[in-house]
């Protein structure tokens, strides 16, 4: 879920008409947490994660929990 409460099924469903009404209203309301993260300019640092462990080396489990489907889609 996104930090506006959409979830993936439901950013993957938006039109074009979607998207672009969205910014329009965020034009006029923008997030919050936003708008508090740019004024304390406050960044959050990616948590490195390494998939790879004694049970694993290759690190193939981290790889096929991300995707647990197999599927992979194209952009």
């Amino acid at each position: 879920m996104t930090a506006c409460g959409y979830t993936p099924a439901e950013i993957d469903a938006m039109t074009l008409f979607d998207v672009a009404a969205l910014f329009s209203y965020w034009r006029d309301y923008p997030p919050v947490h936003e708008i508090l993260k740019a004024v304390y300019r406050i960044e959050s640092k990616p948590q490195a994660t390494d998939a790879r462990s004694a049970a694993d080396p290759s690190g193939i489990g981290g790889l096929i929990a991300r995707f647990p489907d197999g599927g992979v889609r194209h952009l």
